[in-house]
């Protein structure tokens, strides 16, 4: 069973609320949007999606109409692939039934149908697809007969910016009118949109892991240090080395991937040119000379006149090392281990984004490692860097600033700690039945322990704790009306909505409204997976309380005079659940992972970081977050004043696997981690461990300086000698020192017994 990530969870549900509002309105082509940056898994997205409008559909008895239809569009061969992978998504779940054009009967497209379309297929008014014939076989026609059978269409317009804008396209989707468009893209076309839809945020989902950090960005080697030799053989030189790299990486962490090195032709016409022949042969030769053939399997290709060593290619484990391909292959192709993209481009090709590198992007076993180079993708190119072009809106992500540790360190080996913050999924748990029997004790007084009906039966003393509170049980015999539906009416050309008044009389009608009460009352968790808990809990309180089956019970439950006081049980039954779950995260952030920490051997650095001058930071050159705190500024001015005493200083990052952090226990009790701002070594050999902040600044302040402090203590020895803790600014300009305490502290605003911090003498800190 596949898992949703939050934010995939996020996204269906959007949609699918979104969706029932716009079937709600009247007209048709109307659009919806899901922007969703490369990696991210829309297709899964979407196939969840379809499948909670199969399930919910039929019980909306508000809509005009409950049934509908589905045509996906994809360009090349992106269609089948999402055919393939809907199939198999939906062959046990069965809600949908994926299908191609030859499987269509009844000359019609029937509810729950999704049938896949290829672009290229029916951009031409020749193709059989859309041209009228004495058959009668056409998409056109095959939507309009399903129209005539109340069947709603809805299109999805995969990748939509690389056809869906062209004229054909256009015309095609005016003569189907379907109710939805739904653009789904990390670049939407997004035509009369009207903000409908949902945008997943690139950062989403690199904290789930499912994509690389960033891409790493290494233009063309400056000319003076090509020592002779062929820019093409420095740039296939730098990209080996580090597939290499990355290789040994993965095997020291016992990984079994092996990663992948994309080199990318120049695409300029359909059919290779005299000057791509010449790069192909001396791609190919280089290789061979480095061991890299198609003979031995190490080499494969995936050009228009030559297909070798493809099977098998997109395994973890694939044994081929390099792919030499042209562009045309990198729509819908996802190989996981790809992890190095060497792009041979013209001149006037200079523009960098997402859409360019998305080859590399994904992780390969959906998590960040230890190992932070194997957490980013990394280009090479033939561009020069004062040439190259990076889109504004992946300017945080594709990154070309790099800093790269100085072969003076020497390893610390200290130990860090870091605590998975991913949350569970968003949908109500099984104990979510016991949370409500909890609440209906509280709420209404009821009981299962006959000591407390003082020698009453139990469902006749429970009955009377509902009557008391204004609880009608006795309904059998009650009609429960059913929400007003829709009816839309064409009168004298204009639409009007008239309202029919129904009342339920069977037990499947029943059935209808009492999934749309839990439905509707299972607060912010996931609506499909968290309402048969919730139906199932109501249920079984009736049953386990009362004696009651559920028929009897859902009537109860309808009564118009009843609801109000079952949504409240309901969402006394929701805080109690949450607390719950609030308990286990706790419970779950003390299983704290220890790791071995140095210094990285290169981090890189976004838009938001500047290159600052500084002589002793170990990372060369040293960038300083835009955004740094003012103590953290003057706290990095006090080091390079003191550059004299000090053999180096790192500044630490603040939320990765990589960086190095205690943990603590926060004010509300939970173990989280606390990332030290500054490591510094002296040139005696203490290692000092400061974070800067003002007096009472943050609620935490005692509590992460106790731990740190208490870090210290445990791992502080002769042969490694520490002093930290949380350290202040006192005075200002020349005059200004820096205060920490070299025991626990129990005030965030006493500084008395405080120490200054003077490089110059700093020795160990004893126990």
């Amino acid at each position: 069973m596949i898992v949703l990530r939050k934010y995939q969870e996020a996204a269906v549900a959007a949609l699918v609320n979104d969706t029932y509002s716009l079937m709600k309105l009247p007209g048709a082509r109307l659009k919806m949007v899901l922007k969703a940056p490369t990696g991210a898994g829309k297709t899964i997205i979407m196939a969840e999606y379809l499948n909670q409008l199969s399930e919910e559909l039929p019980d909306k008895l508000d809509l005009p109409k409950r049934k509908v239809a589905y045509i996906w569009f994809a360009p090349n061969q992106l269609h089948l692939q999402s055919y393939l992978s809907l199939k198999d998504y939906f062959s046990e779940l069965r809600s949908i039934k994926p299908i191609q054009f030859e499987d269509i009967t009844d000359g019609q497209l029937k509810p729950n149908e999704i049938l896949f379309v290829n672009w290229q297929s029916v951009n031409k008014e020749s193709n059989l697809y859309i041209k009228e014939n004495e058959q009668g076989k056409d998409l056109v026609r095959f939507v309009h007969n399903s129209m005539l059978k109340d069947i709603e269409i809805i299109c999805i317009l995969d990748e939509a910016h690389y056809h869906a804008d062209g004229k054909k396209a256009k015309e095609l989707l005016q003569k189907i009118h379907a109710k939805i468009e739904i653009d789904v893209s990390a670049t939407p076309l997004s035509p009369g949109y009207t903000g409908y839809g949902h945008v997943i945020r690139r950062q989403d989902v690199i904290e789930e892991g499912m994509i690389k950090k960033n891409v790493v960005l290494n233009p063309a080697l400056d000319h003076h240090k090509q020592e002779g030799r062929p820019l093409n053989q420095i740039l296939m030189d730098e990209a080996l080395a580090k597939r290499k790299e990355l290789a040994e990486a993965y095997e020291a962490l016992g990984v079994k991937i092996n990663p992948l090195l994309l080199i990318q032709l120049p695409n300029e016409t359909k059919t290779e040119s005299v000057l791509d022949k010449e790069i192909i042969d001396e791609v190919k030769t280089y290789l061979e000379v480095k061991g890299l053939t198609t003979s031995n399997g190490k080499l494969a290709i995936w050009l228009s006149n030559e297909k070798t060593n493809l099977d098998g290619l997109e395994a973890n484990d694939g044994f081929a090392e390099v792919l030499l391909f042209k562009q045309a292959i990198s729509l819908g192709w996802d190989c996981p281990r790809a992890g190095v993209l060497l792009i041979f481009r013209e001149i006037q090709q200079e523009h960098f984004g997402i859409q360019t590198v998305g080859r590399i992007l994904r992780m390969p076993e959906q998590k960040h490692y230890t190992n932070p180079i194997l957490n980013n993708g990394y280009v090479y190119t033939n561009l020069s860097r004062d040439i190259v072009k990076i889109v504004q809106e992946d300017m945080d992500y594709i990154v070309q600033n790099k800093a790269v540790r100085k072969a003076m360190y020497e390893q610390l080996t200290l130990n860090s700690y870091f605590i998975n913050t991913r949350l569970t999924r968003n949908r109500l748990s099984s104990k979510f039945r016991k949370c409500m029997y909890e609440a209906a004790e509280q709420k209404f007084g009821l009981t299962r322990n006959l000591e407390d009906t003082k020698g009453e039966v139990i469902d006749a003393y429970n009955r009377k704790r509902l009557a008391e509170n204004v609880i009608e049980l006795d309904v059998a015999s009650i009609e429960i009306p059913i929400p007003k539906d829709l009816e839309l009416v064409i009168v004298e050309g204009a639409t009007q909505v008239t309202q029919m008044e129904r009342f339920a009389k069977t037990t499947g009608e029943l059935d209808i409204l009492f999934r749309q009460f839990c439905r509707n009352h299972v607060g912010a968790y996931a609506k499909a997976d968290s309402t048969p808990v919730m139906e199932l809990a109501l249920k079984m309180l009736f049953e386990d309380y009362l004696l009651m089956d559920e028929f009897a019970a859902i009537k109860v439950i309808l009564y118009p005079q009843n609801q109000g006081k079952f949504v409240e049980l309901i969402d006394v039954a929701l805080e109690k659940h949450e607390q719950l779950l609030k308990q286990k995260a706790a419970m779950a952030s003390k299983k704290v992972e220890t790791v071995s920490w140095d210094v990285p051997k290169e981090k890189l650095y976004n838009e938001h970081y500047n290159e600052r001058p500084s002589d002793n930071h170990v990372m060369e050159p040293f960038y300083e977050y835009k955004s740094a705190s003012t103590p953290e500024r003057q706290f990095v001015n006090f080091l390079e004043k003191n550059d004299a005493y000090i053999a180096w200083w790192y500044k630490n990052g603040d939320k990765n696997k990589e960086d190095f952090a205690v943990t603590y226990v926060d004010h509300e009790r939970i173990t989280r981690g606390f990332y030290v701002d500054f490591v510094i070594k002296l040139k005696n050999g203490l290692l000092c461990l400061f974070d800067t902040k003002t007096l009472d600044s943050d609620k935490n302040f005692v509590a992460k300086h106790n731990a740190l402090h208490q870090y210290i203590l445990d791992n502080s020895s002769n042969e490694k000698p520490m002093i930290g803790g949380i350290i202040v600014p006192k005075g200002a300009g020349d005059a200004q020192v820096w205060k920490y305490c070299r025991n626990k502290i129990s005030s965030a605003t006493d500084t008395t017994g405080w120490v200054s911090f003077e490089p110059s003498t700093e020795k160990p800190q004893k126990p």
